[in-house]
């Protein structure tokens, strides 16, 4: 950088930390919210409910991210059980079109998803009611007759594995499924939760510093790091029109 633009170094290592505490903040408020109203929750659950998946807002799933330089009282914690090095987890919801709906703020890795689940603002709220109650959506079911019946529900849902807590908001597939059509319900599901791996894999191919780790001192500056790189990902998806709700 100092070669290319003829700026010290030591300018552009000022001027990273002050724009990564910029992007956690001012960049990451504006560009990653949550949907609050049913009209907004709308946007997001469009393909899912074409996709026969009504009521279902995105798919969540743990993101690891490797820091170089944890400092030493937290380095067991940041030692997971996937990895040999010090990393940072993050729980992450997005929607069909990889937009960032919202992300933890970090966890050491050696949070499983459930430790994550119960650190979502997102995950909790509608756990608990807080937000998108007006939300309604139609399923199938049977009666006591064995007739087929149209069921309401209220309050959207994300799609997960298997990983995390049995809430009503974190629909996993089937682990053992006991007939066909389950286990052809199971195959849906696990295919259309792959959008929260493809925003991961997205992430780490336009920003290099999330796929070969971070060497900076600190896990307050790896937080930074994440959420800066979750609104510039949603930033560059409106920049490129591709947040926009598929057509048919």
């Amino acid at each position: 950088l100092e070669e290319a633009t003829a700026i010290s170094e030591e300018t552009h290592r000022r001027f990273f930390h002050q724009f990564i505490t910029v992007g956690s903040t001012v960049l990451f408020d504006k560009w990653v919210v949550a949907p609050r109203t049913a009209e907004e929750a709308a946007e997001h659950t469009a393909e899912y409910e074409e996709a026969g998946l009504p009521g279902c807002i995105g798919s969540s799933d743990g993101a690891h991210i490797v820091a170089e330089k944890v400092q030493a009282r937290l380095k067991n914690a940041h030692l997971g059980a996937k990895e040999s090095h010090t990393a940072r987890a993050y729980n992450l919801t997005c929607n069909h079109r990889r937009w960032i709906l919202n992300t933890t703020r970090g966890c050491p890795s050696s949070f499983n998803d459930q430790n994550m689940q119960v650190t979502d603002s997102l995950l909790v709220a509608l756990y608990r009611g807080d937000v998108l109650s007006d939300v309604e959506f139609v399923l199938l079911d049977y009666d006591s007759d064995m007739r087929v019946v149209e069921v309401r529900y209220s309050g959207p849902y994300t799609i997960t594995d298997n990983g995390y807590l049995p809430w009503p908001v974190t629909v996993p597939p089937e682990k053992w499924p006991y007939t066909y059509w389950m286990a052809v319900w199971s195959k849906w599901v696990e295919s259309l939760r792959k959008d929260v791996e493809c925003c991961f894999g997205i992430m780490k191919g336009r920003f290099r510093i999330l796929k070969t780790g971070i060497r900076l001192h600190g896990v307050d500056v790896v937080d930074k790091i994440w959420a800066t790189c979750c609104a510039l990902h949603n930033m560059l998806l409106d920049a490129d029109g591709l947040d926009e709700r598929w057509e048919e």
